[in-house]
């Protein structure tokens, strides 16, 4: 079978409308607060009171009334202690201060927070203030942070430390989130052999699957490795319906070009697939593919680990991040480039590269086998079907790698 001409393929833009048509529904569940690093959080969270619920004081020193210290030095009546957490109903008269600490609630007929650098003691029950306070200043008033019912966590939003601390403040103990999609990932061919095997002089160790596990934890997934199958279509036909059963996406890697031992695509179509993607117009990557049956989804990936990435992070990452609850948002990167580059050509071309001061250095491209050059880059450069030769100081785009 002859290969088809490239502007017989899919654009890039169009794989994604197809990938982002794609009814991928997330699942939610209950999960203890602890367990829910990496989700996404399934419902609205709102404050359950004012935050702070008191008039708090922000700083270590005396609660006064501003005015009774109108002048300063001004010598007042120390008239006890609030500490945090202090539940007791204290307040000042006249000519009264009141040691604070932060975090306590301010006491009645308090105004103002004198830091304590700014106070000298005078004996048991007197403090000279010596700054004048501000009305106001180092206090927080009720509700300053969120008031009662307000949404302090939207659904979607993906949580990390600083969200679940928020989530624990307002006594979320457990959380409705979006479970993390399950992926499968495997790899094909002959010539992979395991990590810790010996290769021989025609055969190369399965680097993909360890780079395709690593990606898929970076977004947020629970991955699977599923090892590596022989170019057998018996093999890999059960292999498939293994990796397809226990996990919401497939991912396979190699046998996806028209030789002749790809048998993937055929086995997809065999197994009740619909292909809805097969080739692209894309460097590298060209022999990408996009199947579903109902709620299950296979990406067959390029055997090339750099065609393999490129597609991964550039294509099968949106519908994996609407698996997960969340909502696609490209984050490009716009840089200056360091050198000049010539004409592309009639496939979107995605270029390792480095970014480093606002300043995009496309490394040189040795093709889409050289792991070396996409080690050492930062950012893929993307650059458009037949985009013209730009110079050095042109601006370009970039996909930042995840780290």
């Amino acid at each position: 079978m002859s290969e088809p001409d490239v502007a017989e393929l899919l654009s890039v833009s169009q794989a994604i409308a197809i990938l982002d048509a794609a009814p991928a529904q997330p699942w939610t569940r209950r999960v203890k607060i602890s367990d829910a690093l990496g989700l996404r959080i399934a419902a609205d969270l709102p404050a359950d009171r004012d935050y702070p619920p008191f008039i708090k004081s922000l700083m270590d020193g005396f609660a006064v009334r501003c005015a009774d210290v109108a002048t300063v030095p001004c010598d007042l009546k120390l008239a006890g202690e609030i500490a945090a957490g202090d539940a007791s109903s204290k307040s000042i008269n006249p000519g009264e201060a009141l040691a604070i600490m932060t975090g306590a609630p301010l006491p009645s007929g308090a105004d103002g927070v004198v830091p304590v650098e700014f106070t000298q003691k005078t004996g048991p029950m007197h403090v000279m203030i010596l700054q004048q306070p501000k009305s106001g200043k180092f206090i927080a008033p009720q509700g300053a942070d969120c008031r009662a019912g307000e949404i302090l966590l939207r659904s979607g939003e993906l949580l990390g430390p600083a969200k679940l601390a928020l989530a624990a403040s307002v006594g979320a103990s457990e959380l409705e989130v979006f479970a993390a999609p399950t992926v499968g990932v495997l790899a094909t061919g002959n010539e992979i052999v395991p990590l810790d095997a010996s290769p021989s002089t025609v055969q190369i160790r399965n680097s993909n699957n360890i780079m395709l596990l690593s990606l898929m934890k970076r977004l947020n997934c629970e991955a699977h490795d599923l090892g590596i199958v022989r170019d057998d279509p018996l093999d890999i036909r059960a292999a498939i319906e293994l990796g397809v059963a226990g996990n919401d996406v497939l991912l396979v890697s190699g046998g996806m070009s028209m030789g002749e031992y790809d048998f993937v695509p055929r086995i997809l179509s065999d197994l009740g697939f619909d292909l809805r993607i097969t080739k692209l117009r894309i460097k590298p990557g060209k022999p990408f593919v996009f199947a579903t049956r109902g709620r299950k989804f296979v990406f067959g990936l390029p055997g090339n680990p750099v065609s393999g990435f490129c597609c991964t992070l550039r294509l099968a990452s949106r519908l994996l991040t609407r698996l997960g609850g969340g909502v696609i948002r490209e984050k490009w990167i716009h840089a200056t480039l360091s050198t000049a580059l010539p004409a592309n050509g009639d496939r979107e071309f995605y270029q390792p590269a480095i970014m480093h001061d606002n300043q995009l250095t496309p490394l040189h491209w040795k093709g889409s086998a050289d792991l070396v050059t996409l080690a050492r880059a930062n950012a893929l450069l993307v650059r458009a079907e037949h985009e013209p030769a730009k110079s050095p100081g042109d601006v370009a785009k970039a996909l930042e790698i995840p780290s």
